[in-house]
């Protein structure tokens, strides 16, 4: 865990920690707003943490909703774990469940980015009525685009030794912010917030190999059931619903993952999208106030 920031991104980052032990790990999570039984809550994805959400957050609660921000395991401020099968994604999902539980969630307006997708409606899956709203952003169920699908780099990952050498102990997927974010995040504060985690952990790469790894390349993957059942439950999440896109993203193309998951949800063609033509992966840094309004306006007709 950290339980302490440097003050160069606790300036851009200034919400007080929240924590919580859920199996003898113990996780940070933002709460900020009214205190109420419902929330917005802001879920993440690799290789990030809920400092993606620092512009995002204060919008949210200032228009008077409960905001949860949490860091997986392996993420942020929480701890890392020291077993493979602590960062299964239904191990995730069940952690997540305790944090809303120790915070008194009981309905939730979630916006999902990245592997925030599958671990969101994960929850559903496993505490239906939790999902109030949706707000999906550059995400998806679980299942590989043709983006990981490619022999280098994602099919290398799942190598034993070179995977681990390669993409863990490097650091290649703090860099890949990089090439997935705007100008703002490629230096000072935020480049700094974005890798503190793996500088703190002594270069442990956390989440961030357990995460590619994860994605379900076929019916033998071991998260290919969750992917699939999570498919399968889709078009029963009638609740309110936008999209948010980053345009230019190479890992979740609008025309596969954006688009498909449009025509399944039941309320996905409801809206317009809110496409960001510039916008790559980590859509939240290059559009905060479409994200927080995306949020607010589900919150609207979810919450009241």
């Amino acid at each position: 865990m950290i339980p302490t920031l440097p003050e160069e991104v606790r300036a851009l980052y200034p919400f007080e920690p929240h924590w919580v032990n859920v199996g003898g790990r113990v996780l940070h999570y933002v709460d900020e707003g009214p205190r109420s039984p419902e929330a917005v809550v802001l879920l993440h994805g690799n290789p990030t943490w809920s400092f993606l959400y620092r512009k995002i957050i204060p919008t949210v609660a200032d228009a008077g909703y409960r905001v949860l921000a949490p860091d997986f395991l392996g993420s942020g401020r929480s701890d890392h774990g020291i077993h493979d099968d602590e960062y299964a994604i239904v191990n995730h999902i069940a952690r997540t469940l305790a944090v809303l539980a120790e915070a008194g969630v009981q309905r939730a307006v979630m916006f999902m980015q990245d592997w925030g997708g599958p671990i969101g409606m994960g929850m559903e899956l496993l505490r239906p009525g939790l999902l109030a709203g949706a707000v999906l952003a550059n995400t998806f169920w679980g299942e590989a685009s043709n983006f990981h699908r490619q022999i280098f780099p994602w099919r290398a990952m799942h190598a034993p030794i070179a995977g681990a050498l390669i993409f863990g102990r490097r650091g290649t997927f703090i860099q890949g912010l990089r090439l997935g974010g705007p100008p703002e995040v490629h230096d000072g504060p935020a480049w700094r917030a974005y890798g503190l985690p793996y500088e703190v952990h002594n270069a442990s790469p956390g989440a961030t190999l357990a995460w590619p790894r994860a994605i379900a390349l076929g019916p033998d993957h071991p998260t290919y059931p969750l992917a699939r059942a999570i498919w399968d439950v889709m078009p029963s999440f009638d609740v309110p619903t936008r999209f948010v896109w980053g345009m230019a993203d190479a890992v979740f193309p609008w025309a596969e993952q954006g688009q498909t998951m449009r025509e399944r949800l039941p309320r996905g063609s409801e809206h317009p999208v809110a496409e960001v033509p510039e916008g790559r992966h980590f859509v939240q840094e290059y559009a905060p106030e479409e994200c927080a309004q995306a949020c607010i306006a589900v919150a609207k007709e979810a919450l009241g």
